[in-house]
């Protein structure tokens, strides 16, 4: 029942007036708008009075009528902006549209003059289309004004040079015009730039003569670029490139003769440097300062021609070849023949110069430095302008003239020595002759070393270097010293033999006939005139076969001389027989079985008492050689050694075949019978 209240309550309500509080009821004051809308209106309801309540409605409606005039007055300057907008849109819209139909009339009108403006710009853009054919066909094959002018001008200037490389371009650019249908056009041009070309090749061609010419006045001149590109530019005609070849040849040709000749006889400016003929009483320095002169001005004329023509042989091989072809006729001039023209002008007066100083029979030592000093310059020439130039054959006649002389002289003093050998010196010392060639040959020596030295040599194994020092030998090197060595010592060798045969028992040149000669004497003057030799060349690299060949002649007659010293020695205590029947019986004891002990001649008593007679004999202070003539201690030192080791040997041999059994002796008392043994013998003898 209590449940049902409510409901009874509302039903008990006016219909309106529950609405209203269920309305109120159903009312959610927690949300945000509620919160706010009864904040706002505690701002302006204060008085919570029944009158204030019942007119609560009107209240808020006339604060909303408030605020809402408020705005409408905010927003009335608003609205007429807008309504002014709204005007001038409506007349832009008119005026567009009045526009509109200017246009419409317009392009009805203009209609056929559009049309012609169209095919106007198609038939400009053809036009413009064939104007830049044009313009590139004119780039491609004429000349400009500017070109013209430039080929056709007084001045050679690189505008001039651009213009002739542009009509080389132009013409093989009219090569492709006759691959095509415009071959008429192709020919006509090409013989508009060939008549181009050739106007401008001659008038080059004439220009470069001129500057050569003028060149020609100057020491070392300096080439230009200008004249460098004309050179360039004229190796595109080989006839005209010969032309102004040979004109620079003939005026540097003529000027390196005046400045020679100058040079000999002048000197520098102002006689600084002094004249080279100045010197002519100098031999040596005189050949040297006009062949450094030569060496000085080939170097600065391959500079000038290098730098001309801008080419050069890369090795002397290469160089002669470009000498042979300019021989044969070909139209090329290479630097070699160029240089060669140039320095053929100094050919003459240097010869002649050079043969005077070798006519005037130098001496032999001087006659060899010259020839190594000739062959030196002609290996540097030969090197530049091969072993065919006029220069390189002519410095190589003079190194064979000097050569000719040079040995013309050794032959004359080899002569002098085998027609007068001299008499030995009493100590058996080489005689003034051998000292004196001695000495000669050992200056030769030195000379030619260091002409070696001041060889060049070519770097590497490379094929270049191995040209190069074919060159080199084939212009003519310091010569081989054999020939000269073979020139000197042969005929001191023979001078010596017989200067040594006065020293022979049976010689019949011999000085004192009643003295008595040593028996070595011969050896060992023969030694010491070797031995001096030997002692020059033993240390000379270029030598050495010689020394060899010498050192050899020395112990040959060394072997000689100990062997007969030996062989007096054991004869004189009887052990010269026992050795020699003892060494038969050696040589045919395989063949027969023979017992030395039963030939008389080697029984044991003799054999004992031979021994002990070469004892006593080595024990005495003056008994063995001692060699006191050689005079070189080594020698002698070798010499002495030498026979005491082979008189060891000897009484070694002897006791050998005492103590074999084979020989018979033991049955007799063997080495008993001797009282010395081999080891006594070889410290006596001093033998290690």
């Amino acid at each position: 029942m209590a449940a049902n209240a409510p409901g009874m309550a509302s039903a008990s309500l006016a219909p309106g007036l529950a609405r209203k509080v269920k309305k109120v009821l159903e009312i959610k004051t927690e949300t945000p708008e509620l919160l706010s809308s009864l904040q706002t209106l505690s701002t302006f309801y204060t008085d919570n009075t029944p009158a204030a309540r019942r007119g609560l409605r009107t209240t808020i409606e006339k604060r909303g009528l408030a605020i809402n005039e408020r705005f409408i007055g905010a927003a009335e300057s608003v609205i007429k902006a807008l309504d002014e907008v709204q005007r001038s849109l409506d007349a832009l819209s008119g005026s567009c549209g009045a526009i509109s139909g200017v246009v419409a009339a317009t392009k009805s009108s203009s209609a056929s003059l559009l049309a012609d403006t169209e095919r106007l710009a198609r038939d400009l853009e053809a036009v413009e289309r064939k104007q830049g054919l044009v313009a590139q066909f004119l780039d491609t094959y004429q000349l400009t004004p500017e070109e013209v002018a430039a080929l056709q001008g007084e001045e050679v200037s690189p505008a001039f040079f651009a213009a002739l490389s542009r009509v080389r371009a132009i013409h093989d650019n009219c090569r492709q015009l006759l691959r095509t249908h415009h071959q008429r056009a192709g020919l006509e041009l090409m013989d508009l730039m060939a008549a181009h070309q050739e106007s401008a090749y001659e008038r080059l061609c004439r220009w470069v003569q001129v500057q050569c010419r003028n060149i020609g006045e100057y020491d070392a001149p300096e080439v230009e670029p200008a004249l460098q590109a004309a050179v360039a530019a004229l190796r595109e005609r080989p006839v005209l490139f010969k032309y102004c070849a040979e004109e620079v040849a003939t005026a540097r040709h003529n000027s390196l003769f005046q400045r020679f000749i100058t040079a000999l006889t002048r000197g520098g400016p102002g006689g600084v440097p002094r004249p080279i003929e100045i010197h002519a009483h100098d031999p040596q320095r005189y050949v040297n300062d006009m062949l450094a002169w030569v060496h000085q001005a080939l170097a600065s004329e391959r500079e000038f021609v290098v730098a001309l023509f801008g080419e050069e042989a890369s090795s002397p091989e290469a160089a002669s070849e470009q000498m042979a072809d300019t021989l044969s006729g070909s139209d090329a001039l290479h630097t070699p023949a160029l240089l060669d023209r140039i320095f053929d002008s100094i050919c003459r007066p240097l010869k002649l110069r050079v043969e005077q100083v070798l006519m005037t029979s130098p001496p032999t030592l001087l006659a060899f430095s010259l020839g190594q000093l000739l062959s030196f310059y002609t290996g540097l020439v030969a090197r530049i302008l091969g072993p065919t130039g006029q220069l390189t054959a002519t410095l190589a006649a003079c190194r064979d003239m000097a050569s000719r002389v040079f040995f013309e002289q050794l032959r004359a003093r080899g002569d002098k020595l085998r027609r007068n050998p001299p008499p030995p010196p009493k100590d058996l010392s080489p005689p003034q002759q051998v000292v004196e060639t001695v000495h000669h040959l050992l200056e030769i020596i030195n000379a030619y070393e260091t002409a070696m030295e001041s060889r060049p040599h070519p770097g590497g194994a490379s094929a270049s270097g191995a040209a190069a020092a074919s060159a080199s030998s084939a212009a003519g090197g310091p010569e081989e010293l054999g020939p000269v060595l073979a020139a000197v010592l042969d005929p001191l060798a023979e001078m010596c033999e017989r200067s040594a045969e006065a020293l022979t028992p049976d010689a019949p040149s011999r000085v004192d006939e009643v003295a008595r000669l040593d028996p070595t004497a011969h050896r060992v003057y023969l030694i010491n005139c070797l031995a001096a030799v030997w002692q020059v060349l033993q240390h000379r690299a270029a030598a050495s076969a010689r020394s060899r060949q010498v050192l050899e002649a020395i112990e040959a007659h060394t072997a000689a001389l100990v062997g007969g010293e030996v062989g007096r020695l054991l004869a004189r205590c009887g052990l010269a027989e026992v050795v020699e029947r003892l060494r038969l019986y050696q040589q045919a004891q395989e063949a027969e079985a023979q017992v030395p002990a039963n030939d008389p001649a080697l029984a044991l008593p003799r054999l004992a008492e031979a021994l002990r007679s070469f004892f006593v004999l080595v024990s005495s202070p003056d008994a063995l050689p001692e060699f006191q003539s050689v005079q070189v201690p080594r020698l002698r030192a070798d010499a002495v050694a030498r026979v005491c080791r082979s008189l060891l040997e000897c009484y070694e041999l002897v006791y050998a075949a005492i103590e074999d059994p084979t020989n018979g002796y033991l049955e007799a008392g063997g080495a008993a019978a001797v009282k010395h043994t081999p080891a006594q013998v070889r410290t006596i003898l001093g033998v290690i």
